[in-house]
């Protein structure tokens, strides 16, 4: 339950909450004489939408989530330092939201009758209040972000899941790793040197947390295994929950600590953290643990070296990189050039997204293939195999699309799943049956990626067991960086590969052949360089399904870098037996292109570069 009681320590807090720093010491005092204290626990509901508006609030500490009724997702959240219920309050309107609170958490409260009192007494501070406000909501007004971006938790629970223990040498690199950011770590050997003999639930530990976690970006709580009171404090004082696992999932129902943090945190708010000794392209069992202990996003990490510990350290602290691939046909062998560039100065890729043929190479990218084995598959799906040029009798589409299949199946494994890939990974589909679009998470890779690359009308869309019709993800999003966006925060590379606004054709229409002309120029050689040089079938249905969508206004955040490599004169879309010359052309181009950019100090680049492997075994 709450409880509401007074203020206290005046002169420190008056520092802290910028607000009150246009009144005068005797304003403040006297603001603060009129407010009362109220503590909520993690759950908490401080206002109802729908009740009067008769009390202001002022975070002190903790989180606070508002919610309207009915919706799942938060509208924001508040912390320390912000306002709750100022518009309502001042306006004489109900409340329009709920108000939960996330974590344990404390308030100042000034009532209505409190306020009315104070503005009669002193009128200078009730003008100096509304001053102060419509100078905050300006300000808050500026930075209203014009694309949606995954929150970044400013608190985090590392603590250990599943039932065989994980290896000293884990915590050791996560140690090291953080030493080298602004972040703070705390466990129950820095908590006891500060307070020797508190409980720590004590108020000067818990004032002391929520001090920390105001002057700090990021603070990560290490539970202990030894102090299970410690591991359920972290667990409440966190905004998300980490859970570090090893091995097999068990069989075995969840342990104690699974259980308080799955009870504490929903999904959303939770991370598995995979442990293994060695890397590899693709893992298995990961499903399993994403059965017992659901959550919003999982990592896989090898001990042998540093790489994925920085790596899940950059997700953690909202700096994770990451990779968006759009569509294109044969223009997709660009994403590998483009990714062999950068790997090349060291550049180690968080996460990736792909649509179409982009989702094809993301996949791989995902499973740590580099960028010439990639090469290689591309030449195996759809060259080799003739993957798109297999023609069947026009039922459900217009290519037999088993061949595409088996070439993709052996490229990425039978069985191989997203969630065992070494690198999250998503596919972007469009999705018939509810005409939205379809973002792949889980799954055999190989059927993400084929749902991701159905052209309709080429080929047959997939069909799910639970009933969706998915084809190309290119009719709703062809680079889908909002989607990444709301996956993580942090930078982003961008490879697409739209036309300019306007684009004009230099083709006779008089000239194009009829049936009967066509299959006798197509019969002869010499008659066939006498066709028109107008776009093929497939060319022009591919831009219909783009045309739709706006490259000039691709939702970019400041760091994220979008690349539109030049391809080959005369090349088409369907033209896979070119890859090694698109491949080419966009590596060359990439690698002159990322040395002028950071020449030049680019902001977004600079920000990707910061992800280069560190040189520590």
């Amino acid at each position: 339950m709450s409880k509401p009681g007074p203020v206290f320590a005046w002169g420190s807090l008056s520092e802290d909450l910028a607000l009150f720093k246009a009144l005068t010491p005797e304003q403040r005092f006297k603001t603060f004489d009129a407010m009362v204290r109220q503590d909520l626990v993690r759950g908490e509901t401080l206002v109802a939408q729908g009740d009067p508006a008769d009390s202001l609030y002022i975070v002190l500490h903790g989180a606070l989530a508002v919610r309207r009724s009915g919706e799942t997702l938060p509208i924001a959240e508040l912390r320390a330092g912000e306002l709750i219920g100022e518009v309502g309050f001042f306006a004489s309107l109900t409340r329009t939201a709920n108000v939960i609170a996330i974590r344990d958490t404390s308030v100042l409260v000034l009532t209505r009758a409190a306020y009315q009192k104070l503005a009669e007494g002193t009128p200078a501070i009730a003008e100096a209040l509304l001053a102060a406000l419509a100078l905050r909501f300006a300000k808050r007004t500026e930075q209203i972000p014009t694309t949606r971006t995954s929150p970044t938790a400013r608190t985090v629970a590392l603590i250990d899941g599943g039932r065989e223990p994980i290896p000293a040498a884990f915590y050791r690199r996560i140690r090291e790793g953080l030493a080298r950011t602004d972040a703070q770590i705390v466990d129950p050997a820095r908590v006891s040197s500060m307070f020797p003999g508190r409980a720590l639930d004590a108020p000067e530990v818990t004032d002391w947390l929520n001090k920390l976690e105001q002057v700090s970006p990021l603070v990560i709580y290490l539970g202990s295994g030894e102090v299970p009171e410690w591991t359920r404090k972290a667990i409440r004082q966190a905004d998300m929950v980490a859970l570090a696992c090893r091995g097999d999932a068990p069989a075995e129902g969840l342990t104690e600590i699974e259980a308080f943090a799955c009870k504490v945190h929903p999904v959303s708010a939770r991370r598995i953290v995979r442990v293994h000794d060695r890397r590899n392209g693709e893992v298995s069992g990961t499903a399993a643990w994403l059965v017992r202990l659901p959550c919003f996003m999982h990592h896989h990490v090898a001990l042998e070296d540093q790489a994925d510990i920085d790596s899940l350290i950059r997700f953690l602290s909202g700096r994770a990189i990451g990779f968006v691939a759009a569509g294109g046909g044969s223009f997709g062998s660009a994403h590998a050039g483009i990714y062999k560039a950068f790997r090349e100065r060291g550049v180690i890729f968080d996460i990736f997204i792909g649509t179409s043929v982009g989702s094809a190479m993301a996949a791989g990218f995902a499973k740590n293939y580099e960028a010439d084995r990639l090469e290689r598959g591309t030449h195996e799906i759809f060259v080799k195999s003739r993957s798109f040029r297999r023609p069947t009798w026009p039922r459900y589409a217009l290519l037999d699309h088993k061949a595409f299949d088996r070439a993709l199946a052996d490229q990425y494994g039978a069985q191989c799943r997203i969630e065992d890939c070494w690198r999250p990974f998503a596919a972007v589909a469009t999705n018939l049956s509810t005409h939205g679009l379809e973002l792949i998470r889980s799954g055999l890779l190989w059927q993400a990626v084929r749902a991701s690359s159905a052209i309709p009308g080429l080929l047959p869309p997939l069909y799910t067991k639970e009933g969706a019709m998915l084809v190309d993800g290119c009719l709703i999003d062809n680079v889908p960086l909002d989607p990444m966006h709301q996956l993580k925060s942090g930078p982003n590379l961008v490879v697409h590969f739209g036309g300019p606004s306007v684009e004009t054709f230099d083709v006779d229409y008089a000239a194009l052949p009829g049936r009967l002309e066509l299959a006798t120029a197509m019969l002869m050689p010499f008659r066939k360089k006498l066709l028109p040089a107008a776009p093929s079938a497939v060319n022009v249905l591919w831009r219909s399904l783009v045309a739709h969508q706006r490259y000039d206004t691709i939702p970019a955040a400041p760091l994220d870098y979008v690349m539109r490599p030049p391809i080959p004169h005369g090349v088409g879309i369907t033209e896979f037996e070119r890859h090694t010359e698109i491949f080419d052309t966009a590596y060359l181009w990439a690698r002159e292109r990322l040395a002028a950019l950071e020449a030049d100090g680019n902001p977004a680049i600079a920000a990707i570069l910061a992800g280069r492997a560190a040189a520590r075994p």
